[in-house]
């Protein structure tokens, strides 16, 4: 495998992670619902929650962001070698 094809499949697997990451932080917002839990610890913890759930998702999107920009250094990296290697 090339430096560029194992860059690939790592990038597959983070962003699955990332979209694992994200369907979980749904879930415990369905979860958390008035509906399911009630009272004032319930209310505390929804509160609380929304805070650390679009910083998580921030924090995703900035991994996302980050995941695609290591991709192309790599495929630019890769194309480089190639351009130098077939000018000698």
């Amino acid at each position: 495998m090339s430096r560029e094809s194992d860059c690939r499949a790592d990038v597959r697997k983070l962003k699955e992670y990332a979209d694992q990451l994200e369907r979980s932080i749904d879930n415990v917002q369905g979860l958390c619902g008035t509906a399911t839990w009630k009272g004032p610890k319930s209310e505390r913890f929804r509160s609380e929650f929304s805070g650390h759930k679009k910083q998580i998702k921030d924090a995703v999107a900035n991994a996302r962001a980050a995941i695609d920009k290591a991709l192309k250094r790599v495929e630019k990296e890769e194309e480089e070698k190639k351009k130098s290697g077939a000018g000698k």
